[in-house]
């Protein structure tokens, strides 16, 4: 008797789920409206966003690597103006989003940046930070 060949679907990155992590590019001077938040400044520079997709990475990560064609969350605002420059998936399939964002705060190289940015439904301060490259020749825990 034959068996019958199955297809078993892949596991790939994007087919997971979990927090992903945006390093977003500033090239120049901004301010912006942010949806509820009103208008924020931002400085030239790279901004590194936390956010979550529980789900799937597949259905949020491909459309931040396009233009944005409606504006749903605070990210949406900034990647009009900037531009994803690279992506980190942590797959997980608890909500982990602030948890990262607790361990994130506590590296001096990142600056919380814009209270409430893509923060909304959780307790956390922000999920946007501006990276610190003056700071990351010397210790990230401590910035010495």
């Amino acid at each position: 008797m034959k068996r019958k060949k199955t297809k078993t679907a892949e596991q790939t990155p994007l087919s997971q789920k979990g927090v992903y992590l945006l390093f977003v590019h500033v090239k120049a001077k901004l301010s912006l409206r942010i949806g509820a938040l009103g208008v924020i400044d931002f400085e030239p520079g790279v901004y590194l966003y936390v956010g979550s997709a529980m789900g799937g990475f597949n259905k949020r990560i491909p459309r931040y690597l396009r233009p944005i064609l409606r504006k749903r969350w605070h990210i949406d605002y900034l990647l009009e103006a900037a531009e994803v420059v690279a992506v980190l998936l942590i797959p997980s399939s608890v909500p982990i989003e602030s948890e990262i964002t607790s361990k994130l705060m506590k590296l001096k190289f990142l600056k919380p940046y814009a209270k409430g940015f893509g923060a909304s439904d959780t307790a956390d301060e922000t999920h946007l930070f501006k990276i610190r490259w003056d700071l990351l020749s010397k210790n990230p825990q401590t910035a010495e």
